[in-house]
């Protein structure tokens, strides 16, 4: 017999007859920290363990700094394949519970995301992508929705978390010549549009993104006949104390790729998110895009500007279910 869910079914979701029942490592604080932990410190520490082989060698333990450097460098030279019961093991051990409270919600049904040409963006992007990827890429509810998860494509390539991502299977690099693929295909994708931006412009308890100037996904959509759901996470924001100062020559930064951002978040582990927090996500309604081979900037402006409006009332009018009714939505 199927598990009962530790989340609320939106409207059109389908029984996940894989969940695991509750217990001490599922559906807990203790499954959930342990999610974080895999995923983060390899994410965080990845880079430090090439320099610690290189340290080892320099300091003559050739064979721990050579073994070391042969581990990391099998994913270069082999091809990590998708591991289903390692996707599943995440989303039983339910990393949402590390939080107060971090929930999904569909108020137009599952159904209004079809299974093909849909485009998820979810605003704002945070320190590290909380709203994205626990109620988006690992969310139970979307399970049933075939769908590309597109982050910033180092990552695909990063020491250690190279290899889990590639595991997980549902994620993607989200470079120009990847999303082209896909979208010509017609898979579904999910995106952080302000990326890097939303992620310096980051200060807590103000809901920022990063939007005026960030069209090219509007381009695409265009481009290919997509249909786009504007998505936002409340409490994004109060992840983590960030260094907002700066910021224009932290946006300069940007330009290069480089990820300008400071933060600081758990009180015993400043590396991991806050767990006093609570997560909303809210998905709104689809907006059918017509079908431009070749859209002008005129095009782009005004679906553009379109979309915007509709991410201010998917904000404004949900703002208050999620607990923060005097919220104003700052697009930069």
């Amino acid at each position: 017999m199927a598990a009962e869910p530790f989340y609320p079914l939106p409207k059109g979701a389908p029984e996940d007859k894989e969940a695991k029942p509750k217990g001490w490592l599922y559906h807990t604080f203790h499954g959930g920290f342990i999610v974080h932990t895999v995923l983060i410190l390899p994410w965080l520490l990845g880079a430090f363990v090439i320099i610690g082989a290189l340290y080892l060698l320099y300091a003559g333990s050739y064979v721990a700094g050579t073994a070391i450097l042969g581990l990391v460098s099998l994913q270069y030279v082999t091809t990590p394949k998708y591991w289903p019961e390692f996707r599943q093991l995440i989303k039983d051990m339910d990393p949402r519970c590390y939080y107060d409270h971090c929930e999904l919600h569909l108020p137009h049904g599952v159904e209004d995301i079809k299974n093909e040409k849909s485009m998820l963006c979810y605003h704002p992007h945070g320190a590290l992508c909380v709203g994205f990827s626990w109620n988006g890429a690992h969310a139970p509810e979307l399970k049933h929705i075939p769908a590309k998860w597109l982050v910033v494509d180092v990552l695909m390539h990063a020491p250690l978390f190279g290899r889990i991502l590639r595991w997980i299977g549902n994620v993607g690099g989200a470079d120009a010549g990847n999303m082209k693929r896909l979208m010509k295909e017609g898979s579904n994708i999910g995106i952080i549009p302000g990326g890097f931006e939303d992620a310096t412009i980051m200060k807590k308890g103000s809901e920022r993104i990063w939007l005026k100037k960030r069209k090219g996904f509007i381009k695409y959509a265009l481009r290919f006949g997509y249909r786009v759901h504007p998505v936002y996470n409340f409490g994004e924001c109060d992840t983590f104390y960030t260094f907002h100062w700066l910021a224009k020559l932290r946006m300069k930064l940007n330009a290069f790729k480089i990820p300008a951002v400071f933060f600081f978040g758990n009180v015993f582990m400043p590396l991991f998110p806050r767990t006093n927090i609570n997560m909303h996500t809210f998905i709104g309604k689809a907006i059918e895009l017509p079908k431009i081979d070749e859209p002008t900037k005129e095009d782009v402006d005004k679906w553009h500007k379109t979309y915007c409006d509709a991410l201010q009332v998917l904000f404004d009018k949900h703002k208050a279910e999620a607990g923060r009714a005097d919220a104003v939505l700052e697009m930069w």
